[in-house]
C-alpha cells in the first residue's frame, strides 16, 4: 500500500523486451537489427520489470507512461531540488506526501468492511469515535512508513510532523474508544500480528511486497468483524465464538448461520476479495508479464468462486454473490491480459485511476449482493 525505498539511478536495473525480435542476444544479429531499424525508425520497446522502484515509478503511475533509461535520469534529477527551491516530487512536494496517502485503493478499502459490519449487525454511536481512530490509525502507518524509508535526515524531518500529529490523535481516539467500549481490546489478538508485519515489511523498505499487502488488507478486513462486535454491543464471546454467538442478528439465506457464525462467513469473502486484489493489481502495474504471479492470481479467484458457488448450491450465500465471484475470477485473466497486449502493441496501459474506478464498482457490488442475503 505504499511506495517502496527509493534507489539511485545508478542502482536500477530496467529490463526492455524487444517488440521487434530477440536480436539482443546476439551481438551480430544486434547490429543488424540496429541498422535496420534506424532506416525504419527508432526500435519499440516496453518495459517488461523493474527492481528497486524510484522517483520515475511515481511517472509510469501517474501518467501510465513507458520508462526508459533516459527519462529514468531525468526523473531521478527532476527529484533533486535545485539550491534554494522547495524540493518537489511528481505530483506535489515531497512535504505534502508524508501527509497525505497516494494509494489510489486505500479509500474504499477503508470504507467496505466497516459497512459490511453495519450491514450484517447495525450502528452503533461508538462507530463516531471507531472509525475516526482507525483513519488516524492507517495514517499513521503511512507516515510511519514514509519515516522509514527515508534516506536522509532531511526527509526524515519531513516525515516527523505528520507521523507525530498522527500518531497522537490515534492514541487519544484509540483510548476514548476503549473507555467506552472497552470489549474491543480483544481484537487486539488477530490485528497485533498483521500490524507487526506491516511495520516490519516497511522497516526493510518492502511495504509494497506481497506480504505486506496481504497483511494490510487482511487487517482492513477484519474491521467488518469489529464494527459488527460495535453493533452487537460486543456479545457473542471471545471474538464471536461464544455461546450465544448464534442468537446475534444476521443469517444467510437458508438461516443456517446465524450471528457471528454469519459474520465471520462475510468477514471471509471480504478478505478474500481484498485479498485477491492485491495480486491482480500487482500483475498489471509493477509485475507485469509476471506469469506466476498471475497464475496465482487467477488460481485464487477460481477458488474462492467455486467455493461460493458451492455454497449458494447449499443456500448459505445468495446466488448474486456466487454469481460476482465468477465474474471476479473472468476478470482476473482477461483484464491482465488485456494490459500487457495495450502495453506491447499500443504504450498505452490502463491508468491506475481506470483501475480504482472499476473495483469501486465491484466493491459497490459487492456490497449489494451481501446485503441481500
Amino acid at each position: 500500500m505504499t511506495q517502496q525505498r527509493p534507489s539511485d539511478p545508478s542502482d536500477r536495473h530496467i529490463e526492455y523486451v524487444s517488440g521487434l525480435s530477440d536480436a539482443n542476444t546476439d551481438p551480430a544479429a544486434a547490429g543488424s537489427t540496429s541498422a535496420g531499424s534506424t532506416a525504419r525508425g527508432p526500435r519499440r520497446s516496453i518495459p517488461h520489470q523493474q527492481s528497486r522502484p524510484g522517483p520515475e515509478d511515481d511517472l509510469l503511475l501517474a501518467t501510465g507512461e513507458p520508462v526508459r533509461p533516459s527519462s529514468a535520469g531525468a526523473g531521478a534529477r527532476s527529484a533533486s531540488p535545485r539550491p534554494g527551491a522547495s524540493p518537489a516530487r511528481p505530483g506535489g512536494q515531497r512535504g505534502r506526501r508524508a501527509w497525505l496517502p497516494n494509494q489510489h485503493g486505500a479509500h474504499y478499502m477503508l470504507a467496505l468492511p466497516p459497512i459490511m459490519g453495519w450491514i450484517v449487525g447495525g450502528f452503533s454511536w461508538v462507530n463516531l469515535l471507531f472509525i475516526p481512530a482507525w483513519i488516524c490509525a492507517y495514517l499513521t502507518y503511512w507516515a510511519w512508513s514514509q519515516w522509514a524509508r527515508a534516506r536522509s535526515p532531511r526527509r526524515r524531518a519531513l516525515a516527523l510532523p505528520p507521523l507525530a500529529v498522527y500518531t497522537t490523535w490515534t492514541a487519544l481516539l484509540g483510548v476514548l474508544t476503549l473507555a467506552v467500549a472497552p470489549y474491543l481490546l480483544q481484537w487486539a489478538v488477530p490485528l497485533a500480528p498483521l500490524f507487526a508485519i506491516a511495520l516490519w515489511e516497511s522497516w526493510r523498505g518492502q511495504e509494497r511486497s506481497l506480504v505486506s499487502g496481504l497483511a494490510t488488507t487482511t487487517a482492513t478486513s477484519l474491521m467488518a468483524a469489529v464494527t459488527y462486535s460495535l453493533g452487537v454491543g460486543g456479545r457473542g464471546g471471545f471474538l464471536g465464538l461464544g455461546a450465544e454467538a448464534t442468537s446475534l442478528p444476521g443469517a444467510s439465506p437458508n438461516g443456517e448461520l446465524t450471528g457471528w457464525a454469519w459474520m465471520w462467513l462475510v468477514t471471509a469473502l471480504t478478505a478474500a476479495y481484498f485479498c485477491g486484489t492485491v495480486p491482480y493489481i500487482k500483475s498489471m502495474i509493477r509485475e507485469r508479464f509476471n506469469r506466476p504471479l498471475l497464475a496465482g492470481t487467477v488460481a485464487w479467484h477460481v477458488l474462492v468462486a467455486a467455493v461460493t458457488v458451492y455454497l449458494a448450491r447449499g443456500g448459505w450465500l445468495p446466488v448474486a454473490h456466487a454469481a460476482l465471484w465468477v465474474v471476479l475470477a473472468a476478470r482476473s485473466l482477461a483484464i491482465p491480459l488485456w494490459q500487457w497486449h495495450l502495453v506491447r502493441v499500443r504504450r498505452a496501459p490502463l491508468r491506475p485511476r481506470v483501475m480504482g474506478i472499476t473495483e469501486i464498482v465491484f466493491c459497490l457490488l459487492f456490497v449489494l449482493t451481501i446485503a441481500a442475503a
